[in-house]
């Protein structure tokens, strides 16, 4: 809203605490009388006290723990994705650039994905997540035909050994 707006530091400051309700909205109206009353309020005040009064310290730490140990462990792809976009604002040193994002992306990885996306130069953090996705998939496939296929020798295997039993005098 702030671009399709255009808006000033001063007036990002105040469309945001205008857009506050219920308990927000009483603690920035507080907040806001307890400042002198010379105070400009511009959008990095405004920001910074609402991360400070909402967001502590530790929390911050802490899901930038998180996100440093983030991976994809059992998770899908499309929720490992979910998990590491929601956590990644809160380590932005290491998603500031297209490749220290795909680095860090790449890092939390599966084994079996890692494996074929570990060497992958997208150009773009979205390009590598297709073309992981499309991995994913293939991989699925492969897994699902693989499963399949001894599902089926188990049973011809099975269907064989009675065979030889039942033909025995």
């Amino acid at each position: 809203m702030f671009c399709l707006l255009q808006l000033t530091e001063g007036l990002k400051a105040e469309y945001a605490a205008h857009q506050l309700q219920g308990p927000t909205g009483i603690w920035w109206n507080q907040h806001r009388e307890a400042l002198p009353d010379s105070t400009v309020v511009d959008w990095n005040l405004f920001r910074e006290a609402f991360k400070g009064h909402f967001i502590p310290p530790r929390v911050i730490e802490m899901k930038h723990t998180e996100f440093m140990q983030l991976t994809q462990g059992n998770k899908t792809l499309k929720e490992y994705l979910h998990a590491f976009n929601h956590l990644s604002r809160y380590a932005p040193e290491f998603v500031s650039t297209k490749s220290k994002k795909i680095a860090s992306f790449k890092r939390g990885l599966g084994p079996k994905l890692l494996k074929t996306m570990g060497r992958t130069k997208c150009a773009t953090f979205n390009e590598f997540v297709s073309d992981a996705l499309t991995q994913e998939n293939y991989n699925n496939v492969y897994a699902t035909t693989k499963t399949r296929k001894r599902a089926f020798e188990a049973r011809a295997g099975a269907s064989q050994s009675k065979a030889l039993v039942a033909g025995r005098p």
